[in-house]
């Protein structure tokens, strides 16, 4: 019983001397973990502290970077704009480009080579030959803003194919200040008509047709004088010269000249479709031709794949001179890859034949079509009234580009039989006729922009038979293949 009374009063006694003890030790415990986490807490926001200065400091590097780069493009531009002359930059397109920081000045040099091989038949008429066609290298320098020189030379074949030829082609100095009457001294082409305005760069064919090729109507492509062009407005452009009319690289063989206006105009501009071209222009010249090493002493003309000569009047030149004057009209429909183009030229010559008088004319004409089949738009190659460069959709590469196609067909129309009593005397080995026409059948691989592979069909019937090299015949076909680069 005692014994019972002592743990009763021991029990709790122990009890209310360890409870104490116990709820200090679990007191302690947690106040550990408290200090515990705030010095976690303290180390992750002295982390983030340090973190966030390295962000600030990264911001402001960057912010810095990117002044650097916008005062290096400011300093280049004022560089571009005020420099000594000491900088020169070089680019490549449409040539090989240099320009003075200065902008005083620019040098763009050109060139072309077009490679051909010609089969023809009769092959009596003339040989199959690997040919080239042009191959030119020149210049353009542009100084001072408002002027340019321009100087090209030519090597490739004369006209027959027989020899090799160098000649100056383009030789002129420009004064471009206003855009709408820029003028040109020296020797250049002449603008008559669509057709001759095209570099022979973009031509449609191989070959320009009869109408326009060199010939009786043109005896010659380049003319020294003096010419005054531009764009009257975006849409209206014109061409006016004198030249000697004495043709490429002669001096004048009489005393009067060649005058002659070119004039064109885009209707499509009164809409407002960007695809559409809707071109009418009108071509005019009055003036005489005289022996020179350009025209000879005759009127001729030849095939249109440069083949076999089918008209011939010749002496004409020799004893006077002869006027010459020429009227032209053009047209060109283009809505997006499909073209329309044509042309009309009467040539009219008066003066003296021996002890004979003659008053003639010879009119030609073509008319073609034509179709980028990967849907380029002419459109885009279309400027002041003539049809330039074809950039295709995607050039040819080893990838998935296979450059630009295209397909066209033309007919060409020769008629000078007022001068048929006048044709030289037929030989055993030559005779000549005054009318003709040609079918031309096209198809050209536009590798790149800077790149041409044509393929030409051409086909040209005579009014009567010629005889060439002794061979009589009533038509010419030729196969032409031509590579082109340029420049």
């Amino acid at each position: 019983m005692q014994r019972m009374q002592l743990n009763r009063l021991i029990l709790p006694t122990l009890i209310s001397t360890l409870f104490p003890l116990v709820v200090h030790a679990e007191s302690s415990d947690l106040e550990a973990r408290i200090q515990q986490l705030e010095k976690t807490i303290q180390a992750m926001q002295q982390q983030r502290a340090e973190q966030d200065k390295q962000l600030e400091l990264l911001t402001k590097e960057l912010v810095g970077i990117g002044n650097h780069v916008s005062q290096s493009k400011i300093a280049n531009a004022e560089e571009k704009g005020s420099s000594k002359g000491n900088p020169v930059f070089s680019t490549f397109k449409d040539g090989l480009v240099f320009e003075d920081g200065t902008g005083n000045w620019k040098l763009q040099l050109n060139g072309r080579v077009q490679a051909d091989y010609r089969s023809y038949i009769p092959d009596e008429w003339k040989n199959d030959t690997f040919s080239i066609r042009r191959a030119r290298l020149g210049g353009i320098f542009s100084f001072l803003k408002d002027f340019t020189v321009r100087v090209e030379g030519e090597y490739a074949n004369d006209n027959t194919g027989a020899k090799g030829t160098t000649a100056l082609t383009y030789g002129y100095l420009d004064f471009t200040r206003w855009s709408g009457a820029k003028i040109r001294v020296g020797q250049f082409k002449p603008l008559f008509g669509l057709e001759r305005a095209q570099s022979t760069r973009f031509t449609d064919f191989t070959e320009l047709s009869l109408a326009t090729n060199n010939g009786a109507n043109f005896t010659s492509t380049y003319d020294r004088g003096v010419m005054l062009f531009g764009d009257l407005l975006p849409w209206l452009n014109y061409n006016a010269y004198i030249v000697n009319g004495s043709g490429q690289n002669n001096d004048d063989v009489r005393d009067g000249k060649d005058i002659g206006a070119r004039v064109n105009a885009n209707l499509a501009k009164f809409t407002e479709n960007k695809a559409l071209i809707m071109h009418i222009g009108a071509s005019a010249s009055k003036g005489s031709i005289g022996f020179s090493t350009a025209a000879g002493n005759s009127l001729t003309q030849s095939a249109e794949s440069s083949g076999a000569q089918f008209f011939n009047v010749s002496n004409i030149l020799s004893t006077s001179m002869t006027d010459r004057d020429r009227g032209g009209v053009e047209a060109a429909l283009a809505y997006g890859p499909v073209k329309f183009q044509s042309e009309y030229i009467r040539t009219h010559f008066e003066g003296t034949k021996g002890t004979a008088n003659f008053n003639n004319d010879i009119n030609t004409w073509y008319t073609d079509i034509n179709w980028l089949i990967t849907g380029e738009a002419y459109a885009d190659a279309y400027k002041s009234g003539a049809f330039g460069r074809i950039s295709p959709k995607t050039n040819f590469d080893n990838k998935d580009g296979w450059g630009a196609f295209e397909l066209g067909i033309r007919y060409s129309k020769f008629d000078a039989s007022d001068f048929k009593s006048l044709l030289t005397a037929p030989t055993v080995t030559t005779s000549y006729t005054s009318e003709a026409d040609a079918w031309a059948a096209g198809a050209k691989w536009i590798v790149n922009p800077n790149a041409r592979i044509l393929l030409n069909y051409i086909h040209t019937n005579f009014d009567t038979d010629i005889r060439i090299k002794g061979k009589l015949d009533d038509a010419e076909k030729a196969v032409v293949l031509r590579a082109e680069y340029d420049f």
